[in-house]
């Protein structure tokens, strides 16, 4: 029971508290996993083209 020096908070102010409060978590949890995997990603202007992968004729001895 509240005593009446403390106000008394309606379930919609909580309940947006904890909106408020879900809403900065998932801002914290973007900034901290998502954003630095996006600035991984390889730049598609800057792509290395590899050379193909030559495969051994059958007969030919595997260079070790």
């Amino acid at each position: 029971m509240p005593r009446y020096d403390q106000g008394y908070e309606t379930p919609k102010w909580r309940t947006f508290g904890l909106m408020v409060g879900f809403a900065v978590l998932t801002a914290i949890g973007i900034v901290t996993v998502l954003h630095p995997e996006l600035e991984d990603e390889p730049n598609e202007e800057v792509v290395v083209e590899m050379e193909p992968i030559e495969e051994p004729e059958i007969g030919e001895p595997l260079q070790e």
